[in-house]
């Protein structure tokens, strides 16, 4: 087998493995419907923006949850600072 095609046969196996993994979570009844259209759409567009996109969504995804957090905390702490 020569090189060029087993680096064929890679990118092949590959790219069944991906498109298999989409399908898992579009047919997936307990995947949200957030998830089944982003990964829908996902693979219509370029992933070099999507990446972006992706660090975007993590820092808010991060900041809402430590702001989840301090609002927990303050909640659970009385005004002397004493935790209930």
């Amino acid at each position: 087998m020569s090189e060029e095609h087993s680096h064929y046969m890679n990118l092949e196996h590959a790219l069944k493995a991906v498109e298999t993994r989409l399908r898992e979570i579009t047919t997936d009844p307990s995947a949200s419907y957030w998830l089944k259209q982003a990964v829908t759409q996902l693979w219509e567009r370029d992933t070099v923006d999507a990446l972006n996109d992706l660090d975007v969504l993590q820092d808010l995804l991060e900041e809402k949850h430590r702001i989840n957090a301090l609002m927990l905390k303050e909640m659970v702490t009385s005004d002397d600072g004493t935790r209930h």
